[in-house]
């Protein structure tokens, strides 16, 4: 039988697409004045260039010192995406699966975690870091934005594998598997949109964290892609042209991630909300 497309329908189409335009039109807009010379990105914002300057994004990237960025925010998110996965996996599979002492109370302690912001307990954090030697060095951020990512995704994840029959790592267990063999071989390929979700949601927040790499990091040449558009917002914020051209250097990465993602990214949330 064909589907027939009610009047719900159509406004639903129509309120999803003045969404559309609401969040991409502003995004185009950047993207068009970033290849704009100076003068017209400030007189004339809005508009297709009348001439095209594609050299704005060669010296923007050069001036900028955004290959150095992006290397210090992608070997920062590298080893946080490993991190926060593996002790994520192993500690939401303990809190779904086994009966110990005490998983009520890492459970709260969760919860609780993710109510505290990260800017009431940052300056304790700089001083204990600092006596550790982990003030201006990438391992400190790591530390950090692991720190701040596990429990949300802990409890993501959980609540995922909650909705895995036991019976499974059970019968791997008695083809011979222990319960790490049942979690890699069994759990976590099941699990596997929901761990790329983790995964990406890591990526972005380290990608897009501003406070804790601009308090640690004071060294130029350690700094990240956010910190950087910050100095260069300070430095060139009467070039308009290049600021823009900036914000599309510092926002491309997420959206191609999104883009190219998009569908695990909804797949691992809504699979884990039934689940749940």
């Amino acid at each position: 039988m064909r589907n027939k497309t009610t009047v719900g329908d159509v406004f639903s189409y129509i309120f999803l697409f003045i969404m559309a335009l609401f969040a991409g039109f502003p995004l185009l807009q950047v993207l068009l004045n970033s290849f704009k010379v100076d003068s017209e990105a400030q007189t004339r914002p809005l508009g297709l260039p009348k001439e095209w300057i594609f050299t704005n994004y060669k010296d923007t990237w050069e001036i900028g010192g955004y290959a150095r960025a992006y290397f210090n925010t992608l070997m920062i998110a590298f080893f946080v995406v490993i991190f926060v996965v593996v002790l994520v996996g192993f500690s939401s599979y303990a809190l779904s699966k086994l009966e110990f002492k005490g998983r009520e109370f890492f459970t709260a302690y969760f919860f609780v975690a993710i109510s505290i912001p990260g800017f009431s307990h940052i300056v304790p954090d700089y001083f204990l870091f600092n006596k550790l030697g982990l003030i201006d060095s990438r391992w400190g951020l790591i530390i950090v934005y692991v720190a701040i990512i596990i429990p949300f995704s802990v409890l993501l994840l959980k609540n995922f594998l909650a909705g895995i029959p036991r019976e499974l790592e059970e019968a791997a267990k008695i083809d011979g598997c222990n319960e790490i063999d049942a979690l890699v071989h069994v759990t976590f390929p099941i699990a596997k949109p929901i761990v790329m979700t983790v995964a990406l949601l890591a990526v972005v927040r380290v990608w897009n964290e501003f406070l804790w790499a601009n308090t640690f990091i004071q060294t130029d040449e350690l700094k990240n892609v956010s910190t950087r558009f910050v100095k260069f917002v300070g430095e060139y914020n009467r070039n308009m042209a290049r600021i823009y051209t900036a914000s599309v250097i510092a926002i491309a990465p997420v959206i191609v991630m999104y883009t190219l993602f998009s569908k695990k990214f909804i797949e691992g949330m809504t699979s884990g909300s039934v689940k749940g």
